[in-house]
């Protein structure tokens, strides 16, 4: 957007090398950058909703410049899929009859909508509110909008009472019966509670998964260690190039060929969704795993949960029929409370724009573990 795309690639491969330079081997092989299809590559859209109970803006908050804020219907960054929905959902809010949040007067109801978007045209739906004032509305209502929007699977209400930057609050309430959008993985689908990040660039994520998958498969590790694991999608692309088998015990230790693949995230709501696609993978025919009608869920998008399980009906500790193992806690301190520590032959760690800290980082470069996978989504943390 305002620059080739050309550019933009050329412009941060020379930015990486140059960062990079001082810590590589002479004889370093770059691989060819990755290009995804350009536009409308952007599988998920934030949007402030800004107006008045007759007029509602969804897309970009107020400024003295843009006073009622600017709409995102056309913004080339998203599939026709999503950009289908802005009108259905405005006209849905407007007989809602709720006020829009006014981030001045610190008044009003209707703070953001989150749209999620699948290949397949399925949509994931969640709406901000400032309370719960309106929530027998919405529950009343949004089967109007379900049926004004045929790919609607996922639909959900998270409150957030703080006069915050912060989109997502401390609590998500599911009302559709499905709780779970599928996205493309490697080796299964992946599975988007609300609340869950996914990298936005669904063909951008594929490549980063693949890419992963081909460099285990040469490397063929007995344990796998994927920190920051979100949904899953490194350590089931992982398993599958290595056609794990279960490992007794939390670390190594299987059949001879046989790997562990152990993700580890803070955040709940992404655990979930790894947990439900690796007891999918493990149960027979008949024996899917059932999804909530209403399913409420406290601790907002990070989840207080900090142990091994989260207790519900759709998800599952125990490693699964490929190896996988998914556990609920910060990647630091899981690995300064394991009580045998065995450290992996490969470490994937996938973190947030802040990067691993300091002494996560300096624990790794201490580990003596042969090989580590990084993705990074801001070069300067790297």
């Amino acid at each position: 957007m305002g620059q080739d795309y050309r550019d933009q690639v050329r412009d941060k491969m020379r930015t990486t090398r140059r960062m990079l330079y001082p810590f590589l081997a002479p004889d370093t092989k770059w691989n060819s950058p990755f290009q995804c299809p350009q536009p409308g590559f952007r599988n998920k859209a934030k949007m402030v909703i800004s107006g008045s109970k007759k007029t509602i803006t969804l897309g970009l908050a107020p400024t003295p410049r843009h006073p009622h804020g600017v709409d995102l219907e056309e913004c080339p960054l998203y599939p026709e899929s999503i950009c289908a929905t802005f009108e259905p959902i405005r006209q849905w809010l407007l007989r809602l009859g709720a006020r829009p949040y006014q981030i001045d007067a610190h008044r009003g109801e209707l703070r953001h909508v989150l749209v999620s978007a699948n290949p397949a045209g399925e949509l994931m739906v969640r709406l901000v509110l400032r309370s719960k004032a309106a929530l027998k509305r919405v529950e009343n209502t949004w089967p109007d909008l379900a049926r004004e929007l045929p790919g609607l699977r996922v639909f959900s209400v998270n409150i957030q009472p703080e006069h915050t930057a912060l989109i997502d609050g401390p609590e998500e309430i599911v009302l559709s019966p499905q709780r779970f959008l599928p996205m493309p993985g490697v080796g299964t689908d992946l599975f988007l509670a609300p609340g869950a990040f996914f990298q936005t660039n669904t063909a951008g994520a594929l490549a980063l998964y693949n890419q992963a998958a081909e460099w285990a498969a040469r490397l063929r590790p007995g344990l796998v260690w994927d920190l920051y694991c979100g949904v899953g999608g490194f350590g089931f692309a992982v398993a599958d190039s290595l056609g794990a088998n279960p490992s007794p015990g939390e670390a190594g230790g299987g059949e001879p060929g046989s790997c562990q693949v152990i993700g580890v995230e803070l955040a709940g709501a992404a655990i979930e969704g790894a947990k439900h696609a690796a007891q999918l993978q493990r149960a027979t025919p008949g024996q899917a795993p059932h999804e909530n009608q209403t399913t409420q869920v406290t601790g907002g998008a990070t989840g207080s949960n900090t142990t091994d399980d989260i207790t519900t009906n759709q998800v599952i500790s125990k490693p699964a029929a490929n190896g996988l193992r998914f556990i609920t806690a910060d990647a630091g301190k899981w690995i300064r409370n394991q009580k045998k520590l065995v450290t992996p032959d490969l470490l994937v760690v996938n973190p947030p724009r802040r990067g691993l800290g300091n002494e996560l980082s300096k624990w790794i470069e201490k580990s003596e573990i042969p090989h580590v996978i990084y993705s990074s989504c801001y070069q300067p943390s790297l």
